[in-house]
C-alpha cells in the first residue's frame, strides 16, 4: 500500500502536465480559430500564435479557411431581355470576413460555396435578363455589354453574400459564354452578316479614299505639266532669242559668208537629186557656185 502512495504523486504531476500541454494549441496562419463552450462562441482567433486553453476539455475549437478560395460554377441555361438563351458558366473567389457568422450560417465550405453559387446564378439570370441578345455577342464592340453586367452580378452579389454569411466575395468572371445548340446557327449567321456590313462599310470607305487619292493626284499632274509647259516654252523662247543673237553676230562679223550659207541651205530644199537646173552663166548663182562668196560680190 505504502508503494502504492509513493506512485500516486509523480503520477498525478505526470496527468497535471499532460493536461497543462494539453491546453496549448496553434492557430496557423491561414486560418481562424473559434472557441466555443457547449456550442456558445466564447473566444474568435483571427491572428496566428500558440494560445492556451485551460478549459479545453469542455471547450472545442473549430478551425475555419481564412485562405482565398476559388469556386467553380456548374454552367447554367439564361434567358436575354429579348427571349433569347445562352449557356453561362463562371468562377469565384471568396474567403471568410466574418468567422462567427459564417459559423452560424453555413458551417463549412461545402455549405457556402452552396449558397454562394445560388446567389450567384439568381443574380446572373437577373442581369441577363435586362439586356438583349446584341449587347452580349456583337461585331460592334461599342453595343457589347458583357462587362457592365459581370460588374453587375458581382457587386449584387458581394453585399448579398457578405451581409447573410460573413463571407467576402473577391471576384466573380465568365469563363465561358456560349449557347444552346439550336441557337448557334441563328448566332453564326448574325455574326456574318455583321462582319459583312462592317467589310462593306471599310470597303466604301477605301474606295472614297481611293478617288480623293487619285483627284489629288489627277489635279498635282495637271499642275505639274502645266509648270514643265511653261518652262519648256521658257526655254524654247530663251535659245530662240540666243539664236537670233548669234545669226546677227554671225551676219555682222562676215555677210558674205553668211549669205553663201543660207544659199546653200535654200538650194537643199528646193533642189533634189531628181531635179535639173539650167542656170545662166551669168547669174549670181553661178557665179557664187564658180567663185565663191567674193565671186557673187
Amino acid at each position: 500500500m505504502s508503494r502504492m502512495k509513493r506512485w500516486i504523486v509523480p503520477g498525478l504531476a505526470i496527468l497535471a502536465v499532460l493536461y497543462v500541454l494539453s491546453c496549448f494549441y496553434v492557430v496557423d496562419v491561414t486560418e481562424y480559430a473559434v472557441v466555443t463552450r457547449f456550442g456558445n462562441p466564447v473566444a474568435i482567433h483571427t491572428e496566428p500564435g500558440l494560445l492556451f486553453d485551460l478549459l479545453k476539455p469542455i471547450e472545442s475549437i473549430t478551425r475555419i479557411d481564412a485562405r482565398l478560395l476559388i469556386l467553380d460554377l456548374e454552367p447554367a441555361e439564361f434567358l436575354t431581355e429579348d427571349k433569347k438563351n445562352v449557356i453561362a458558366s463562371g468562377y469565384a473567389m471568396w474567403r471568410v470576413e466574418d468567422p462567427l457568422m459564417y459559423l452560424q450560417r453555413v458551417y463549412s465550405r461545402m455549405g457556402a460555396e452552396s449558397r454562394i453559387s445560388d446567389i450567384l446564378s439568381s443574380e446572373t439570370g437577373a442581369a441577363l435578363g435586362t439586356v438583349p441578345f446584341s449587347a452580349l455577342v456583337s461585331a460592334d464592340t461599342s453595343e457589347i455589354r458583357l462587362a457592365e453586367v459581370v460588374r453587375s452580378i458581382r457587386d449584387r452579389s458581394a453585399e448579398r453574400i457578405l451581409r447573410d454569411y460573413g463571407v467576402r466575395l473577391e471576384d466573380f468572371r465568365l469563363k465561358r459564354f456560349t449557347f444552346p445548340n439550336q441557337n448557334k446557327e441563328s448566332v453564326f449567321q448574325r455574326m456574318r452578316a455583321e462582319r459583312q456590313r462592317i467589310a462593306k462599310r471599310y470597303r466604301s470607305e477605301g474606295e472614297e479614299e481611293a478617288t480623293k487619292i487619285r483627284a489629288e493626284a489627277d489635279r498635282e499632274s495637271v499642275e505639274i505639266l502645266a509648270k514643265a509647259t511653261r518652262r519648256s516654252e521658257e526655254l524654247r523662247g530663251e535659245g530662240e532669242a540666243e539664236a537670233t543673237r548669234i545669226y546677227a553676230e554671225a551676219i555682222r562679223q562676215d555677210p558674205d559668208f553668211y549669205r553663201f550659207m543660207r544659199t546653200l541651205e535654200s538650194y537643199e530644199k528646193i533642189v533634189d537629186g531628181k531635179m535639173t537646173v539650167v542656170i545662166p552663166s551669168d547669174s549670181d548663182l553661178m557665179r557664187l557656185l564658180m567663185h565663191g562668196p567674193g565671186g557673187a560680190r
